[in-house]
């Protein structure tokens, strides 16, 4: 039990401070809170991929080898600056609809949740140094089950409360302009991202 709270206490902690998934999360609650799920979704799925990696022992190959996490890390950039540019080009346009435009699809929210997660791979320097300190040698993969759930709880958790707090702000902020800036700020902030995981 102490463990299992000491190890809460530090994913919370992480879970709440600003990043990549967390404006991404904002962003989409501009949209409406189904696609805030979607998006949620797929930061969950890639959180599995991770917490899968550490407990098979290939995340600790990927960052012995220097070339597949640099590829991993440019690549990773690369798409949270493209899809920073997007945001900060088109911006929101929830309060003004294109007459005519077809609305987003849940499954391109699903993996863009999905891509913003995998896009940093610190994320798995993170899972390999954390989940060391609360398993037991010979009980790792339970433990990392174990953890590593409590883990997707905390995220959901957390996420959906940005998302909610998303929600209500955009339906206050009921104007497009001061929408709209909100939004390509939330995209210069991923643009941000982008550049701190290219520096390293």
């Amino acid at each position: 039990m102490e463990l299992t709270l000491q190890f809460l206490a530090v994913t919370l902690l992480l879970e709440i401070t600003p990043g990549p998934a967390m404006l991404f999360v904002l962003y989409q609650s501009a949209h409406g809170y189904r696609y805030v799920l979607a998006g949620i979704l797929g930061l969950l799925t890639a959180n599995f991929i991770w917490i899968s990696l550490v407990a098979t022992g290939l995340g600790l190959l990927i960052t012995q080898s220097p070339t597949a996490y640099e590829v991993l890390r440019y690549l990773g950039a690369a798409y949270l600056a493209y899809m920073g540019y997007k945001i900060c080009r088109y911006g929101i346009g929830k309060q003004q609809p294109v007459k005519g435009s077809k609305p987003k699809k849940y499954w391109k929210i699903y993996l863009q949740g999905v891509l913003t997660s995998l896009s940093n791979p610190k994320a798995l320097l993170f899972f390999l140094a954390l989940f060391p300190n609360f398993t037991r040698e010979q009980h790792f993969v339970e433990d990392i089950i174990y953890f590593g759930a409590l883990k997707l709880v905390c995220l959901f958790i957390v996420m959906t409360t940005y998302g909610l707090i998303g929600s209500k702000v955009f339906d206050y902020v009921n104007v497009s302009k001061i929408a709209n800036i909100i939004g390509r700020s939330l995209g210069l902030g991923i643009v941000g991202a982008a550049i701190a995981i290219a520096r390293g």
